[in-house]
């Protein structure tokens, strides 16, 4: 049995039959996955181009207080717990308060008037939810949306494959002329060009899709994000039950009073401790801290927030605790940055995004030299 094994890995029959079995189930997932992923490359400057217009608002005066604007949306909308509020430090631009998670409006600082709906969020929120769980959530029901999640990490788990039999394949020709094996040949015609393409392009994005999928799978697979916690958090700074609160928290959560003007102090104490920001977001919540989440001045597109938390009650920015060592927070950060490139500013958002949207050239391509196989007229 093992020598059958052998024989067929070393013809590598076994290996380009598990690539094409894998190719043809997973197709229309992972080119879901990968066109909305590159479409998430530039989900900020989608956004901004969406509300293009409709973010702008003239200057009238003093803006209203917090509390104001949002008892006065509350009072529009009917409702009673918006979930976020973002403020811009451009003074000419509209408050963008979340009704919940994902339904975002647009509103005059100065008037507290509802513009309009934040189109530019709805749109990236749409795209985020086909890239995580192929749109299945977008319905509101969670058994669907789990459903999606899996079939998306399944697919994560089946591009690891392909690209690992598809390098593998490849390999005596990189072995060989490594040069000429990842140079695309543009001037090959037909099925030699469809070839040429699919595994010289491979090859040359086979890290990256493997960083792409080894970092994604931290949102499909909850052991697998607490795996990479225990690999690289110490003990010492690991998160103590985040997720799942006892009867006593929960308790204490459901008795606290959801107050507008705990918004209005939290950002009057961020205001007044002096931190500069181009946006912040004040991530309202019952009970004494309120998390704060802003972007500095020279922020590019491509940084992650800074995070931090307001005491309401003592009046008073939290004191962030002195670690040592790698945090859960570096953790989270890192996984997002190299899952999107962001890791390598500019240059590596661009290339992730080229990378991803080469997933349909090489599922086309392979379907292409795959029909091509099989419909190949017999010699007589």
């Amino acid at each position: 049995m093992l020598s059958f094994l052998k024989k067929i890995l070393r013809k590598n029959k076994f290996l380009f039959n598990l690539h094409l079995i894998l190719s043809i189930i997973f197709a229309i997932p992972l080119l879901l996955i990968g066109v909305t992923g590159a479409i998430l490359s530039y989900q900020n400057e989608l956004e901004e181009l969406i509300n293009l217009n409709s973010v702008k608002v003239e200057k009238t005066g003093e803006m209203l207080s917090v509390e104001k604007i949002l008892q006065s949306f509350s009072e529009q909308t009917g409702v009673k717990q918006p979930a976020r509020l973002v403020l811009q430090k451009n003074e000419n631009e509209a408050v963008k308060i979340y009704a919940n998670r994902s339904e975002a409006y647009l509103v005059n600082p100065y008037t507290a008037q509802i513009i309009g709906k934040d189109y530019g969020t709805a749109f990236v929120r749409t795209v985020m939810s086909l890239h995580r769980n192929l749109g299945l959530a977008l319905s509101g029901d969670k058994t669907a949306g789990e459903v999606g999640k899996q079939i998306v990490g399944a697919s994560t788990v089946a591009m690891i494959i392909l690209v690992i039999s598809g390098v593998w394949l490849h390999f005596p020709r990189l072995k060989q002329k490594f040069s000429v094996a990842i140079t695309p040949n543009f001037k090959l015609k037909k099925y030699a060009l469809f070839h040429n393409l699919h595994t010289s392009l491979g090859a040359l994005s086979a890290v990256i899709y493997l960083i792409i999928c080894l970092t994604g799978l931290t949102w499909s697979y909850r052991w697998y994000s607490d795996m990479e916690m225990k690999l690289f958090v110490s003990s010492q700074n690991m998160p103590q039950n985040e997720s799942k609160p006892g009867p006593v928290k929960d308790e204490a959560k459901k008795s606290a009073e959801y107050k507008f003007s705990d918004a209005q102090r939290a950002y009057e104490i961020f205001k007044s401790s002096g931190t500069e920001y181009k946006e912040l977001s004040l991530m309202l919540a019952a009970g004494d801290k309120i998390n704060v989440r802003y972007y500095e001045p020279d922020a590019p597109s491509t940084a992650f927030p800074k995070m931090t938390s307001v005491d309401v009650k003592e009046g008073k920015m939290v004191e962030q605790k002195q670690t040592s060592g790698i945090t859960a927070g570096m953790v989270k950060s890192a996984n997002y940055q190299l899952h999107t490139g962001y890791f390598f500013g500019i240059a590596g958002k661009i290339l992730w995004s080229v990378v991803s949207l080469l997933m349909a050239l090489f599922i086309f391509s392979g379907f292409y030299m795959t029909a091509k196989r099989a419909f190949k007229p017999k010699r007589a």
